[in-house]
């Protein structure tokens, strides 16, 4: 009886351990896929429009994706967890009551986006405009529905599917004569189908069964999930900024530094799942295990990082020729410091989202986001304005490495410290029970 439960609770290990990779992998993909076609629209782009329409571009869709984090308003982070808790009837009015308070605010913030595109870059307006559009549409995304139901290939389906095809018939027409334009609208058209597939999806049927007349009042939906897109908004900023303060500081350094962005923000994206793993594994300590799991997560992630830049050194300089179409040259040494911001700023993610909110430290994440944020982009102002992409790239890399030290000091009491259980417990987003 004693080995047939032992075979038993193996067997369950197995199964978990093979669910889990496959989750991994699903949802790995759609960002993988996302990534890599967001990438061979880069060289298509400078194809049909030329180099400065690129950084136009680059530029709007930077400003873009800071509006889809306010659009998104927190759900990203706290709808998963709301998801997973709930059930097939409350699953849907969560989403109906995201759905409807994203709507609202989607167009003010979008406009705005645009607007902003519009004064920030000097010429190719009308693709600035246009790419920060794209970009801030993502933040309709229902992304985080799927993650909670732990549906990986359903969202690879009804979401990731429409966007990559999107972005593919876009390259088609560019590569056919078309100008930039015709890929930045096949990027929004994907990604708004998409929200239409998902859309219906989780809604058809269940508005027959009454889910839609028990939402709440959108305004109260709003409130509560106010303090959930601060600290998203604070790093979204501080990634989106420097391209813009580049372009009015020191404009001839602009399609290079516009080219390592979009590179640098690609790899962050396939790297992600890496966070992800750490965030639900740090956690489940408690105690001394807590501070072990702290340590592994740590000496694993600068490991890591350390393999990722070297790794950037060997292939960077490639990826960036391809990537501007041999029409843009970046000295080696702006590809190394993108390499060291991208290893730095894994460690830094790791540090935030897994460490200091399993020791139920997220104030102080926030306010170190915001101090790291305000020094470093101080810094690319100044530096930019004297040495261009590199002096930027240093500024980004001085903001990341203050933000490690200080999480690292909001770490030193770990020793001593006794977690209660984190949990998601409203809309408000992480609270310490």
């Amino acid at each position: 009886m004693g080995r047939l439960r032992e075979r038993l609770r193996q067997g369950r290990v197995v199964r978990v351990a093979t669910t889990g990779l496959s989750q991994m992998f699903g949802f790995g993909l759609s960002m993988a896929l996302l990534a890599v076609v967001s990438l061979l629209a880069i060289p298509a782009m400078v194809a049909a429009s030329g180099p400065r329409a690129w950084a136009s571009i680059a530029t709007g869709q930077a400003v873009g994706a800071v509006a889809a984090v306010v659009i998104a308003y927190g759900w990203v982070v706290t709808g998963p967890a709301r998801i997973a808790r709930g059930d097939s009837s409350n699953r849907p009015v969560e989403y109906a009551e995201s759905l409807s308070a994203r709507a609202i605010i989607c167009a003010p913030v979008a406009a705005a986006a645009c607007g902003i595109a519009a004064l920030v870059v000097r010429d190719h307006i009308g693709l600035a405009v246009l790419g920060a559009l794209s970009a801030a549409s993502i933040g309709m995304t229902a992304s985080w529905y799927f993650v909670g139901l732990s549906k990986p290939y359903l969202l690879l389906a009804l979401e990731t599917a429409p966007r990559v095809a999107g972005t593919l018939v876009g390259i088609a027409l560019m590569r056919q004569g078309w100008d930039a334009a015709a890929g930045l609208w096949g990027q929004l058209s994907g990604i708004l189908l998409g929200v239409v597939l998902c859309s219906t999806w989780i809604l058809g049927s269940r508005l027959a069964r009454g889910s839609w007349r028990s939402r709440r009042p959108t305004a109260r939906v709003l409130h509560e999930q106010r303090h959930g897109v601060l600290s998203s908004a604070v790093s979204s900023l501080y990634s989106a900024l420097p391209i813009v303060i580049v372009g009015l500081v020191a404009l001839p350094a602009q399609p290079a530094f516009a080219v390592l962005d979009k590179l640098q923000r690609q790899i962050s994206a396939a790297i992600s799942p890496f966070v992800t793993v750490l965030q639900g594994w740090v956690p489940r300590g408690r105690g001394l295990a807590l501070v072990t799991r702290v340590r592994v997560a740590l000496v694993v992630t600068v490991v890591a990082g350390l393999a990722l830049a070297a790794g950037l050194l060997l292939v960077g300089p490639v990826l960036v020729t391809w990537l501007g179409n041999g029409q843009i040259r970046v000295p080696f040494g702006a590809i190394a410091l993108m390499a060291a911001v991208l290893a730095v700023g894994l460690v830094e993610s790791v540090a935030a989202r897994a460490c200091l909110v399993a020791a139920g430290r997220m104030d102080y994440m926030a306010r170190v986001t915001a101090v790291g944020a305000v020094i470093g982009l101080a810094m690319v102002v100044v530096l930019a304005s004297q040495w261009g992409t590199v002096g930027a790239l240093w500024g980004v890399l001085a903001g990341l490495v203050l933000r490690v030290a200080l999480l690292l000091f909001g770490l030193r009491g770990l020793n001593d410290f006794e977690p209660a259980p984190v949990v998601l417990t409203d809309a408000e987003g992480m609270r310490q029970l």
